[in-house]
């Protein structure tokens, strides 16, 4: 009987949470209608699952609405930088039918280059946002290092959310039969399946003991891991207060009181 009651129990569990990703999905795809404000909703979307995979998420339109609300200001200016990117991608590509030669390899070559560093960069570019303070740039770079630091975890959550663009390249009916599930559960279940992964990278920086960002290489003397080693140090965490125990506020307020306030990722 308890071990029945045990399965009850977790499948109800896991029904809750699909329903929070239904919810979850629904309101990314309205916070982000304005086209400017989906930097803001990705970002709330990954601040809910990555709790939602520790099993700490609250209500979620509470939880939701906070996190995009708190995060609006960051997330919207990193998001702008990333559209600027795009533009600038799109504008090339039509010039590059009016070239021909050195001009048209160049023009590719530029091409190549930011979409190498926009797939480097988008994976972790909003978990970052929802979890530390930082500056635009140095999100994007944060970022950007981290991915390539991590290259299994990258390559997971670069895949998962490329495959089904790439498939809808290939044919347009699986858009056309798939199209309400995006619009009611899918993008809710790629990020929780994302946040698996940011989860775990989260942890590797913010290591207890201050060592450096874990990498996919066994050699730890690599540039990559020299590089990342400084996302350590200067971690400040956006956490709520209901997510700090007793220690970790007074470390905080002792860290405030020596003069040592670390803001930002630098």
């Amino acid at each position: 009987m308890a071990q029945n009651g045990n399965i009850k129990t977790n499948i109800f569990q896991k029904l809750e949470k699909f329903g929070d990703l239904f919810i979850i999905n629904i309101l990314f795809i309205i916070t982000s209608i304005p086209i400017f404000t989906i930097g803001a909703a990705t970002t709330a979307m990954y601040a809910f699952t990555t709790k939602l995979v520790k099993d700490q998420e609250g209500p979620v339109w509470k939880s939701y609405w906070s996190a995009f609300k708190k995060n609006f200001k960051p997330a919207t200016k990193v998001w702008l930088v990333i559209l600027v990117i795009l533009a600038a991608m799109y504008v090339e590509y039509v010039l590059s039918f009016s070239m021909g030669g050195l001009g048209y390899a160049l023009i590719l070559g530029l091409m190549a280059l930011e979409a190498v560093f926009l797939s480097f960069t988008l994976p972790m570019l909003f978990p970052m946002v929802a979890r530390y303070e930082n500056t635009t740039g140095n999100y994007i770079k944060n970022s950007f290092l981290i991915c390539i630091a991590n290259l299994g975890s990258w390559f997971y959550m670069f895949f998962i959310w490329v495959l089904p663009i790439a498939l809808y390249a290939s044919n347009n009916k699986i858009l056309y039969y798939t199209w309400v599930l995006w619009l009611i559960i899918l993008i809710g279940v790629i990020a929780y399946a994302s946040s698996m992964v940011v989860v775990r990278l989260y942890d590797k920086i913010e290591n207890p003991d201050g060592e450096a960002v874990e990498t996919d290489e066994e050699d730890d003397d690599s540039t990559v891991g020299k590089v990342t080693k400084q996302l350590v140090d200067i971690t400040r965490l956006k956490l709520d207060e209901k997510d700090l125990n007793d220690d970790d506020l007074d470390e905080l307020l002792d860290e405030d009181e020596g003069g040592d306030d670390k803001d930002n990722i630098k």
